[in-house]
């Protein structure tokens, strides 16, 4: 038991790192606008993929929730693409957090109410990391 438990911290560390990973990429790919450079140029299908793969290992997703919770991902991801293009900071981050209490509100329908909990809660703990990096 104690070797489960283990194992799911490190997956979930692992999740949340990812999390942060593709919100910082997504982010920065933003600040330095198009032609920004590195894995932030990812295509939306790509970062979607990518976060998909992330939530079917830290949120046990069955296989009839893992392509709904792609098209989420990827319909949100698309819909990023755009925000991308906003240069006012304060209404690019507007739109974001529009945007992903939008997404949440999808997932909810789609994930168990335990999973829902664990995606909110790594979604917390990513904020928290990005905070205490800016700091």
């Amino acid at each position: 038991m104690k070797n489960l438990t283990s194992n799911l911290k490190v997956r979930l560390g692992l999740a949340v790192f990812v999390l942060t990973m593709i919100t910082m990429m997504a982010t920065n790919a933003a600040a330095q606008g198009p032609g920004g450079g590195g894995r932030g140029n990812a295509t939306p299908e790509e970062r979607a993929k990518r976060l998909t793969e992330m939530m079917k290992e830290s949120l046990s997703l069955t296989t009839a929730q893992e392509p709904k919770v792609s098209a989420i991902n990827l319909k949100y991801a698309k819909k990023m693409e755009d925000v991308r293009k906003i240069s006012d900071t304060a209404v690019q981050r507007k739109t974001v957090q529009n945007l992903n209490k939008q997404k949440d509100g999808e997932l909810k329908t789609v994930l168990t109410a335990d999973q829902f909990k664990e995606y909110l809660k790594q979604v917390e703990e990513m904020k928290a990391r990005r905070r205490g990096m800016q700091h």
